[in-house]
């Protein structure tokens, strides 16, 4: 019995043996299968990744942006086959050979009544339409209602101006300091850092083209005429004046530029038209708006970080706390609209550091201001905008 035992005791441990054995020699096998998985997959997400390279660097060409549809019109185009004074080569200002008729000079006719001493704002439309809706009219209205003695100019892109609207007539008949002027782009670009793009790239081709060309004309019009500029989204609670040269941070990361003052010919709206052409990007949203501002102060203060940015750093330039004009970040803008109550905290409370609130018009424009309501907008309306609210339907 116990030589049974024995033996089967030993027939147990050889086939251990000859099964670790088996196992044993089958791990480089299972090695060279798991390092064959592992080459497939890497070589399967560099084909992906170079694909999208090439997706990516195709969709952001200049030849992708030709072949798109124009989103805006060029206007007076024809200038773009000028020839440019002083050149030999017989080349238009696009450097295209063969131009075909000599640049006007002087310049083309300037809008003189804009340069004006006295402090002046502006606002854009460059949508093209004859007139303003009652949003952003209750903008104008409540700049030209808590600054009397500033001089606000409206200039349109479109070609017709309807003076005969709600909107229109009600700013006319009550704001004598509100001027509406029709500008021709061709004509407002002409002779300018900006001609060379206006007339000579495809940039009315990008998806963001008329948001560039906001960001294009508020520089170009501030470098022309120094000023407040303001975007047709940003209501004023209280008056603007006693701030000079300055940008408003829309957070800790980033400038904002829609709201903007600047000295006639200042260094930093100079600097930032020139860079407008030159680093332009027509598929990026924001490179050519808040980020260049970002990016031209950083150059202008010698810092970083917008914590940093001092008005002794910045030569006298001054960088607004985002309370001033960004109360609600844009992350949260649809508190401007929610139905409130009639208790305390419903009210707005904001104290006088708040000059004026933006309202984020590209997120909210689809959602409803009801006038006898106490929606964060509808309380800002009714005491900014009293005429235009006045005039307003129930919902707007």
């Amino acid at each position: 019995m116990r030589l049974c035992r024995s033996s089967h005791a030993y027939h147990m441990l050889n086939q251990s043996r000859e099964e670790c054995a088996v196992a044993f020699s089958d791990c480089p096998r299972r090695w060279r299968s798991l390092s064959v998985t592992r080459r497939h997959i890497f070589f399967a997400i560099s084909s992906i990744l170079f694909v999208l390279v090439l997706i990516y660097n195709f969709i952001t060409s200049e030849i992708y942006l030709h072949q798109m549809t124009p989103r805006v019109n060029v206007r007076r185009a024809v200038r773009s086959r000028c020839c440019l004074p002083g050149t030999t080569s017989g080349s238009d200002m696009c450097g295209r050979p063969d131009c075909v008729w000599p640049c006007p000079v002087p310049k083309l006719p300037e809008h003189k009544h804009l340069n004006v001493v006295q402090d002046k704002a502006f606002f854009h439309e460059t949508s093209g339409a004859s007139s303003l809706n009652f949003r952003q009219a209750c903008v104008v209205e409540s700049l030209a209602f808590h600054n009397p003695n500033l001089t606000v100019h409206l200039l349109m892109t479109g070609s017709k101006i309807d003076t005969n609207t709600v909107t229109m007539k009600t700013l006319r008949q009550n704001y004598p300091n509100i001027q509406v002027t029709s500008i021709n782009l061709g004509d407002y670009m002409a002779d300018t850092p900006l001609e060379r793009w206006y007339f000579c790239t495809d940039w009315n081709r990008g998806w963001f083209a008329v948001s560039h060309l906001s960001d294009a004309l508020r520089f170009l019009t501030l470098s022309k005429y120094g000023g407040y500029y303001f975007d047709l989204d940003v209501i004023q609670l209280r008056p603007v004046t006693s701030y000079r040269n300055f940008v408003v941070a829309e957070d800790n990361d980033k400038l904002g530029s829609s709201v903007i003052h600047v000295d006639h010919q200042h260094p930093v709206i100079q600097a930032a038209v020139e860079t407008f052409s030159a680093d332009y990007k027509w598929y990026v949203w924001s490179h050519n708006g808040p980020d260049l501002v970002t990016r031209i102060l950083q150059k202008w203060c010698q810092v970083y970080y917008i914590s940093w940015m001092t008005p002794n750093r910045c030569h006298g330039f001054r960088i607004l706390a985002p309370k001033s004009f960004y109360p609600v970040h844009y992350f949260r803008w649809r508190d401007y609209f929610y139905k409130r109550g009639d208790k305390p905290q419903d009210k707005l409370n904001w104290d006088e550091s708040v000059v004026g609130a933006h309202v984020w018009n590209s997120m909210s424009s689809k959602w409803m201001v009801n006038k006898y309501s106490n929606q964060y907008y509808a309380q800002m309306a009714r005491l900014s905008c009293p005429r235009i609210f006045d005039v307003a339907p129930e919902q707007f």
